[in-house]
């Protein structure tokens, strides 16, 4: 976070708390790997990408989102968007593991430089490709990869978010291992559904966070926290019959028949096999010409 001697006028002040994410990995495991949902005892629930636009507060543009990293990097789309020189982006260019971008000291020294001159705009834009790289697709620590900054380049974020989260949680479900996705945000989608009164709240201090959560029935979750936002709800795409999403790693399907309850609709009947059958998942790199197919959808 930078701090700013003497706040002037139109000067933004930023905060981060840490959410409490060890939660998670108890709830990856209640995970149905063929059904793509958290299953509890009378229920189910999925994250969708409408709940995942509202709680953003971004909204899903009508493009083809990130398929995949360019196979050059065009240094001065780079550089205009963050408000650097192109010597400056070129030289600072480096690789981590597999992948390449910025270093994230970097890029807190240059945002940092920025705010003393009082140039907000150029901070913003630098502040915000370091929450990208950081929070929003983390890829290797302390570093701002190239998918991150095509994403921002991009602007159609929420389709990778999504498609993240599930071949996170999928990849590792059984595996063990770091769920490598925006824990904060799953958390976040995860807690409004959650009651905030009533027995789940009351014996927080005396019940562990997953006994709490197993005792929860369908009366329990607040299925109706987005209908006043939701008028639509994209079911399928293309040739699939559920929504196939392209992540930064990888390409997963997930089946939002289960998630219209979440969304203020109601299901009439049994969904039909070809809506919850698993479509598409694959690592990118495996099968380019896969990667393609789900793009043209």
């Amino acid at each position: 976070m930078t701090t700013v001697p003497e706040l002037k006028r139109k000067t933004c002040t930023y905060s981060f708390h840490r959410e409490p994410l060890t939660s998670l990995i108890e709830l990856s495991n209640l995970v149905n790997d063929e059904l793509r949902c958290f299953t509890f005892q009378d229920y189910q629930l999925a994250p969708t990408l409408e709940e995942y636009s509202i709680l953003m507060n971004v909204p899903i543009r009508y493009q083809v989102p990130f398929i995949d990293v360019p196979k050059e990097v065009d240094f001065r789309v780079v550089a205009r968007a963050l408000y650097l020189s192109i010597k400056e982006v070129s030289d600072n260019w480096k690789s981590s593991g597999d992948v390449v971008g910025l270093p994230l000291k970097y890029l807190v020294r240059m945002a940092k430089e920025e705010a003393k001159k009082g140039n907000w705009e150029a901070f913003n834009a630098q502040l915000a490709i370091m929450i990208y790289g950081i929070v929003l697709f983390p890829s290797m620590p302390n570093f701002v990869d190239f998918a991150a900054i095509t994403i921002f380049l991009g602007g159609n974020l929420v389709p990778t978010l999504l498609a993240d989260t599930y071949y996170a949680i999928h990849s590792r479900h059984g595996k063990g291992g770091a769920i490598r996705c925006c824990l904060p945000l799953l958390l976040r989608w995860f807690l409004s559904l959650l009651p905030t009164s009533g027995p789940f709240v009351d014996t927080q201090s005396t019940r562990k966070w997953t006994q709490r959560i197993m005792s929860l029935t369908s009366y329990d979750i607040k299925w109706k926290a987005y209908r006043l936002n939701v008028r639509s709800v994209i079911m399928s795409c293309g040739e699939f019959h559920n929504v196939p999403l392209i992540g930064t790693k990888g390409c997963i399907n997930y089946n939002p028949v289960f998630s219209l309850r979440q969304l203020g609709f109601v299901m009439n009947g049994r969904p039909l096999d070809a809506e919850i059958a698993e479509s598409v998942y694959f690592e990118k790199r495996s099968d380019p010409a896969r990667l393609e197919q789900v793009g043209r959808a």
